[in-house]
């Protein structure tokens, strides 16, 4: 992403969606749309519109336990940023640990990833960028997404609908789970917590820096410190890798107090990593089963 700015910064639309008084916290409801077919997979159109059709398209995969499904509770699974690679073959993996202790596990895929990155000629198609408006409203359709697929799960039947999500994908899931009252359970792996923090810092995120500087957009109000959870500190688990060089620990460390401690697990692993440890994963999964079992 290194590369000399080609799209605007957008700044004034940008600040005009972060003081939307609703930017979250707006009706979240069961996507009318839902289609499955008999692979598991599943689509919707996001509750949230972007200029790009094909960002507009929710899709992801759903393993279901063999009987019974709609009275066990499920999982929500949700990647890191251009984290395709782990979606398709570290998920499945998580997904079926879960299904093995009774919990249905749905991969969501995240804005401008996989299926839904745009292919027309200059569209945005990262979800960190530097057009700060679309970037701002990447954040809000995920959040609104996840709740939407929380919302379809919770009306078919599950009992308790919890959520984990990886380094991006974790700090949606901590948004999320600041913002719906149906999730039951929280993992959040490596979470960016201040994302202004990690915009100042790492390399990669140099356009958003340039933009940042054509106007004063609050980009803090995204962090997860400005925000509370709905859950009780029981329901929430924080993995921090000791070695990370993506995510600074102390911010981890500044969260797991501002949320009023929940269980954490200081791992000795780095941002990467984590995600390649069978032994951590299949704790986690182990954790989650315990949790949505006993919430459901």
């Amino acid at each position: 992403m290194a590369r000399a700015s080609s799209h605007p910064a957008n700044s004034e639309q940008a600040r005009a969606l972060l003081e939307s008084p609703d930017f979250f916290s707006s009706a979240a409801s069961i996507p009318r749309d839902m289609t499955c077919n008999g692979a598991g997979s599943f689509s919707f159109a996001s509750p949230v519109c972007t200029p790009f059709a094909e960002n507009n398209r929710v899709y992801g995969k759903l393993f279901r336990c063999a009987a019974h499904w709609e009275h066990r509770p499920a999982l929500v699974l949700l990647h890191g940023w251009n984290a395709e690679c782990g979606y398709v073959t570290l998920f499945p993996r998580i997904a079926r640990r879960l299904v093995s202790h009774g919990v249905n596990t749905a991969m969501l895929e995240l804005p401008y990833h996989a299926q839904r990155k745009p292919t027309e000629p200059g569209a945005i198609r990262n979800f960190i960028s530097e057009d700060l408006a679309r970037m701002v409203e990447a954040t809000r359709q995920a959040v609104a997404d996840t709740r939407a697929l929380v919302h379809w799960l919770k009306g078919q039947g599950c009992p308790a609908v919890g959520v984990w999500g990886f380094s991006l994908g974790a700090w949606v899931a901590g948004l999320t789970a600041c913002y719906e009252k149906k999730i039951d359970a929280a993992v959040l792996a490596t979470p960016v917590v201040r994302l202004e923090r990690v915009i100042e810092e790492l390399p990669f995120c140099a356009p958003v820096r340039r933009s940042l500087i054509s106007g004063s957009v609050d980009i803090s109000k995204l962090s997860l410190l400005s925000h509370r959870p709905q859950l009780a500190p029981p329901d929430l688990l924080v993995l921090e890798s000791i070695y990370d060089l993506f995510v600074p620990v102390d911010t981890i460390e500044e969260l797991w107090r501002a949320w009023g401690q929940p269980e954490i697990w200081r791992v000795r692993h780095g941002h990467i990593s984590i995600w390649l440890s069978p032994p951590l994963l299949g704790r986690v999964a182990d954790w989650v089963a315990c949790r949505l079992s006993a919430r459901g």
